[in-house]
């Protein structure tokens, strides 16, 4: 299982009163994507713990900043900065090459739930790195979902 995640999970937090409820405008809007990350990785780490000893392995990938048709919903004055970052930013193809990797890698499964970068094991920000959050967070989804008895 390949979960993409980014390095914006650095500015995320989970926040158990807010998390499910929807956001409006552009600063919040991006605030929620960095929550949404953390919680990505925080999620692999967990469903990892979960499927332990099953032969199914999961890893959280960062792609690279990549071109993409993202941003051509954002407002008009976004439009330059998004220029200007894609002058250093992969295509597709580059950005995919992560996600093939620990799709395809053999030798990797002892890293199940762990960080990838540029097909590389990477540590993520502390705050990814919480287990105790990540079980919390998967307890805390199970409520919400009605999935615990």
């Amino acid at each position: 299982i390949v979960t993409v995640v980014s390095t914006m999970h650095f500015f995320g937090k989970i926040d158990f009163r807010t998390i499910h409820k929807p956001v409006e405008g552009m600063w919040k809007c991006v605030a929620s994507y960095c929550n949404s990350k953390l919680a990505n990785i925080l999620h692999v780490r967990e469903l990892a713990n979960q499927l332990e000893g099953s032969n199914v392995t999961c890893y959280a990938v960062h792609p690279g900043a990549v071109r993409t048709e993202m941003g051509h919903s954002f407002p008009q004055w976004v439009h330059w900065p998004l220029c200007f970052m894609q002058l250093f930013s992969r295509d597709c193809d580059a950005g995919a090459q992560t996600s093939i990797y620990c799709a395809t890698e053999e030798g990797i499964e002892k890293l199940s739930g762990r960080y990838f970068m540029d097909c590389h094991l990477s540590e993520p920000w502390p705050q990814a790195r919480d287990d105790h959050m990540a079980k919390k967070l998967w307890e805390f989804s199970e409520r919400l979902l009605g999935l615990t008895t």
